[in-house]
């Protein structure tokens, strides 16, 4: 089997609900898609995650180039190709980003070529429903308006709900941790995400103003360039503090682990190095005693791939769902998942268990 020829599809989908994080809002959703067609008549679709236009360009490069002709079945020679045999390197950015695209492509055109989930190409079935999060609570000028957001991602049955805040003083956002721990109530989770805003002083204050309200974890409070700052601030809370969607490859989480700097690490697979990538960046974080969190916050193809790792993997620990019907979500799942009382029921299709129809690119295709 022979890497024939690669689509690039950008999607695009426009805001039905406010998305503002603590460095800004967007009023668009774009999802960067691979289609890696073989001589044999399978696809395999894939996405990077990042600035899906400066994906789209380099994949659009010689970046496809150096693939066609390629076997996708021999996943780490792609890898090796896409990733390792430069003279000059890229180690980090959209070039990660987009070589991830075509790795978990090929892992889709594996499964669906021996007819297998991707989950049993990793090792097996470790679990057959993953317990999920919602992540759908962004940041509002009114508390009250989260605390109704809150209330109303509650009643569709998550145990733990991720709230984005940061975009004003840690003293003005305790208004609305208190506002979302009342709307939710004692029992059920509550992640703090703020999206690397805060400087080392605000997230130092942070921590001690919002450790009472139980937080299943505090997310990027600061840069993720700012790995010792991060390291200083686990080592001064007991809150657990997740990070890692802005960090790439295994070298990268090393960096993390090495410094103590993460309770929870979240690598992305269309962003990280792909699914082979980030399935070595979790047996390194069992090595630390750490678990791992994927960052999952883009289309159903990502969706697809994030849910088949985590299937196969024993420190993998909560699935990210996005509840808020702004991203291109369930439409490109084979089927739509399975979610009961928070818990996702992992999907038995042949490779990642997701589709690219032509309605969905004639819906959200930009050309």
């Amino acid at each position: 089997m022979k890497i024939k020829e690669i689509c690039v599809h950008l999607l695009q989908k426009k805001l039905t609900s406010s998305m503002r994080i603590s460095r800004g809002g967007f009023d668009v959703r774009h999802h960067l898609i691979v289609e890696v067609v073989t001589d044999e008549g399978i696809t395999g679709l894939g996405e990077g995650v990042g600035d899906a236009r400066l994906i789209q360009k380099i994949l659009s490069g010689s970046m496809v180039e150096q693939v066609l002709g390629l076997d996708p079945m021999n996943i780490e020679a792609v890898r090796s190709k896409l990733i390792d045999s430069g003279v000059y390197m890229e180690q980090k950015g959209s070039v990660i980003c987009a070589a991830s695209a075509i790795e978990m492509a090929c892992w889709d055109i594996k499964g669906k070529a021996l007819n297998v989930p991707v989950y049993q190409l990793l090792g097996g079935l470790y679990r057959d429903k993953i317990e999920a999060y919602a992540s759908d609570i962004y940041w509002e000028k009114d508390p009250k308006r989260m605390e109704e957001n809150a209330s109303r991602v509650k009643s569709l049955g998550y145990q733990t709900i991720k709230a984005h805040l940061g975009c004003k003083s840690p003293e003005e956002d305790t208004l609305r941790v208190q506002a979302l721990r009342d709307a939710i109530g004692p029992d059920t989770g509550l992640m703090i995400d703020l999206n690397g805003g805060y400087n080392k002083l605000q997230a130092f204050k942070a921590v001690k103003l919002w450790e009472p309200y139980d937080l299943t974890w505090l997310e990027e409070p600061v840069s993720p360039n700012q790995i010792d700052c991060l390291a200083d601030l686990r080592s001064r809370t007991s809150m657990p503090i997740a990070a890692g969607e802005n960090e790439f490859r295994m070298y990268g989480f090393k960096q993390l682990f090495d410094k103590t700097a993460v309770d929870v690490a979240m690598p992305d697979i269309g962003r990280a190095g792909g699914i082979q990538e980030v399935r070595n960046i979790c047996a390194l974080a069992q090595s630390y005693g750490i678990l791992v969190s994927p960052h999952n916050y883009s289309s159903g193809i990502l969706l697809g791939a994030t849910i088949q790792l985590m299937a196969s993997v024993p420190n993998a620990h909560l699935l990210e769902i996005d509840t808020s019907d702004n991203a291109v979500y369930q439409e490109l799942l084979i089927e739509p998942l399975e979610i009961e009382k928070g818990f996702v029921r992992v999907p038995q299709f042949p490779g990642l268990g997701v589709k690219l129809d032509n309605e969905v690119l004639k819906k959200y295709s930009v050309h």
